[in-house]
């Protein structure tokens, strides 16, 4: 009887949407050492309570300051900076919870971003502040190997382009990793590489202007074809931050599609202030930008905005998450998991209690 009318509710479109929740960690303030991973409802607004914290000595986490979900296996990998390693945990952990693995070899060291490839069974991420490493996707503990190396290019340019790399996103369409990197020269690129790449190897392609300039964060959709890059610029006395939208295969000097920016957006920060833009992440799911703002020292001040994807120009944000809440130090990416419910709690939830 259950298993029926879950199929029939199935067909007929009845179950609810899928909804996804908000997961933010950062780096601890100078008074701490560790920073928690915070979770939020889909649509948590102003000081909204988290519904769950992953921290505590189990967890190992040190800095959570980037993650990102893999459906395949249902988990969430998350960058630990000053932990020196990404570290696995169920997609809806809480609380003091061990990881299910732990990739930490001496290769990797300082981790800014992580970006798995399930249908190659691999794991590319930023390494060592300085290059871009792929790991077996399963790889667990301290004696895992690079699978590749795309290495550094030195602050004065090389061959790989790669300075200090500091977000990337994997783009399936074209099997190529995107790094913002901070050049030699103070300014900001967005470096292309093939995903078989290895070693001293030039990028496919290089995406480099004022329109890159200060970037701060960085996330791709790939249904629709798009880069999206979040940039700090200064106009007047204030300064505010901005997200262009690329054609997912821009290069050079290349225009974006469209941006998001004004007054309506709250992205403006007065230069008398220590706000800065942190991080920027893409829900695939409600098809939603997060965007994180970092007020230094004062994490009451801290603040996560979430916009339309498809926005464009002066809009308002669709939700916005303010204050300790959000954690105790410096914001990192936001990014989301879905809220998914196993059929028996639907339907019990729902109102069927049993044949």
């Amino acid at each position: 009887m259950r298993v029926r009318m879950l199929l029939g509710w199935m067909l007929a479109g009845a179950l609810p949407a899928a909804q996804a929740e908000i997961l933010i960690g950062g780096f601890p303030s100078w008074e701490q050492t560790t920073h928690p991973l915070s979770v939020f409802a889909s649509d948590a607004t102003g000081s909204a309570a988290p519904l769950r914290r992953l921290e505590g000595p189990a967890t190992q986490l040190m800095t959570p300051a980037f993650g990102v979900y893999e459906p395949g296996e249902d988990v969430i990998y998350v960058s630990d900076f000053y932990g020196e390693a990404v570290r696995v945990y169920p997609a809806r952990a809480g609380g003091d919870v061990a990881p299910l693995r732990v990739l930490d070899p001496p290769s990797l060291a300082q981790t800014r971003a992580s970006a798995p490839v399930p249908a190659h069974g691999e794991l590319v991420v930023i390494s060592t502040n300085c290059c871009i490493y792929t790991y077996p996707l399963d790889g667990d503990g301290a004696d895992v190997e690079p699978l590749r190396r795309i290495n550094w290019g030195g602050v004065s340019g090389s061959l790989t382009q790669l300075a200090n790399p500091f977000a990337l996103t994997y783009l399936p369409a074209s099997d190529e990793v995107a790094v913002l990197d901070y050049d030699g020269d103070g300014t900001t690129k967005v470096v292309f590489h093939a995903r078989t790449a290895n070693g001293f190897v030039a990028p496919t392609r290089v995406l480099k202007s004022a329109y890159t300039d200060r970037a701060r964060g960085m996330a791709h959709d790939p249904a629709a074809g798009t880069l999206m890059v979040l940039v700090e610029e200064t106009v007047g006395e204030d300064r505010r931050a901005l997200i262009r939208i690329f054609d997912a295969a821009a290069a050079g000097t290349d225009a974006p599609l469209r941006t998001i920016a004004g007054p309506a957006t709250q992205l403006s920060m007065p230069s008398s202030t220590s706000y800065y833009p942190t991080g920027l992440g893409y829900d695939a799911d409600r098809d939603r930008l997060m965007v994180a703002i970092s007020s230094n020292g004062d994490p009451a001040a801290n603040r996560l905005l979430v916009f339309d994807a498809a926005a464009d120009g002066d809009v308002a944000p669709l939700q916005v998450l303010a204050g300790e809440t959000l954690g105790p130090g410096t914001l990192g990416t936001p990014f989301a998991v879905p809220d998914i419910r196993e059929p028996d709690d639907i339907l019990l939830r729902d109102g069927f209690d049993g044949p």
